[in-house]
């Protein structure tokens, strides 16, 4: 079967042939170089420069999304510590606000507290000079009624002074 391969012209090597099929190589690889060589180099050239352009471009997008992304971090990292700063204030104040409500509460009750003290006390006051009033006029009838006798104006308020002297010692 080699045998019949190496006999067919297709494989045979024939000096002639090679020498032209060198000669037309060479002639197509020159006219290549002059005609195609530069704007193939000139495309493959920008397409690299392209492809360098937008890896580059691609590097600092994509340092610009880190350093957007940090940026927006911290923004976030300052309305937290914001948040709680107001957080924190309006507890204090509302803190402040309950201690201050409590303290006039407590002073506002101590002031009702002391002016029941006070009207309690006048009107003890009072009671306790009615029931003396009414003490002398029954000390003045029964002891009328005992000496039977009027006494004057005179003696009247002698007996009274006597007797209000008599209960203050008391």
């Amino acid at each position: 079967m080699l045998f019949i391969i190496l006999e067919s012209s297709l494989i045979s090597v024939e000096p002639g042939l090679m020498v032209w099929t060198v000669v037309t190589f060479l002639l197509l690889m020159l006219a290549l170089y002059k005609l195609a060589w530069k704007p193939i180099l000139s495309a493959v050239e920008n397409r690299e420069r392209r492809i360098k352009e937008s890896l580059e471009k691609a590097e600092q997008a994509q340092k610009q999304a880190e350093e957007n992304l940090k940026a927006y971090q911290q923004m976030l990292e300052n309305a937290k510590k914001e948040t709680q700063e107001i957080l924190n204030k309006g507890r204090k104040t509302a803190e402040m606000l309950r201690e201050e409500i409590l303290n006039k509460a407590n002073e506002e009750a101590a002031r009702i507290l002391e002016k029941a003290k006070r009207d309690i006390n006048l009107e003890r006051e009072k009671a306790l000079e009615e029931i003396r009033s009414l003490a002398v006029e029954l000390s003045l009838t029964a002891a009328s009624k005992l000496v039977e006798r009027s006494l004057s104006d005179e003696e009247h308020k002698r007996l009274v002074e006597q007797y209000l002297k008599e209960i203050k010692v008391q």
